[in-house]
């Protein structure tokens, strides 16, 4: 099996409550709250088939939380550079809200995605479940490693999308992902603008003003990630939803 990553997952109270929050669609048996624990359960056991298969990228995310509200985020990136090959990145997937509060972290990755679906106050607190807009900009700019955007497409923000690319380009952001939830089978129409350049794990990325952008629709994705949950159990489902506890 060849694994394209392996995610660290962690559960626990949120600061976001988005509507479409993977977490409530996976078994709540998997996500039990490990905001505390130190290190994550299981996470020896997790090491040893990413060192076998030799997977070179590990992502923090999370099913029903923030990875930056982990209290041990700092001192497991430590951890995990001692145990894992040179040369295997560690990325963080978040919502953005403890970006800047937490920049000195945030900086100690080798990429983060952020998950951001508009510029806009109103239509972000109907997507995200919380008000206030992360300064995205301030983000970009005070960030010392790559900055993606991961922006979920629905009825609330898709009139926004020209504006929204337009803002992304101009904050200097340089890749971007317009992500369809799973099995919307909705279309929504294309920003112009936008150039063919070529297809990743199946999903077609176009060119805008110096900008990748990836449509990317899970029902299409050719990847493998190996998981691990929050209590412990290990899974080799790309799609969360799917896995079983104590697969």
């Amino acid at each position: 099996m060849r694994y394209d990553f392996a995610n660290i997952l962690f559960a626990g109270p949120c600061n976001a409550r988005c509507p479409f929050c993977i977490g409530r669609q996976i078994d709540p048996r998997l996500s039990v709250n490990n905001l505390h624990e130190f290190p994550p359960r299981n996470l020896d056991r997790f090491i040893e088939p990413i060192q076998v298969h030799a997977i070179k990228q590990v992502v923090f995310t999370g099913t029903t939380t923030d990875p930056q509200l982990y209290r041990h985020e700092a001192r497991l990136l430590d951890h995990l550079r001692q145990r894992l090959s040179p040369g295997t990145q560690i990325s963080l997937h978040t919502n953005g809200r403890l970006a800047l509060k937490k920049i000195d972290v945030f900086n100690q990755y080798d990429r983060v995605c952020v998950s951001f679906p508009t510029f806009h106050a109103a239509t972000y607190e109907k997507m995200m479940g919380v008000h206030g807009v992360p300064d995205l900009a301030q983000i970009v700019d005070r960030a010392r490693i790559p900055v993606k955007v991961s922006c979920v497409v629905n009825e609330h923000n898709r009139a926004e999308l020209s504006d929204f690319l337009e803002h992304c380009q101009a904050i200097g952001l340089k890749r971007l992902v317009l992500r369809r939830l799973y099995g919307d089978q909705r279309s929504w129409p294309l920003p112009a603008q936008l150039q063919p350049l070529s297809h990743y794990r199946g999903n077609p990325v176009y060119a805008y003003h110096g900008l990748e952008v990836t449509l990317w629709n899970f029902d299409r994705c050719e990847c493998h990630s190996l998981n691990l949950f929050s209590d412990g159990t290990i899974s080799t489902s790309y799609l969360l939803t799917s896995a079983y506890r104590n697969e």
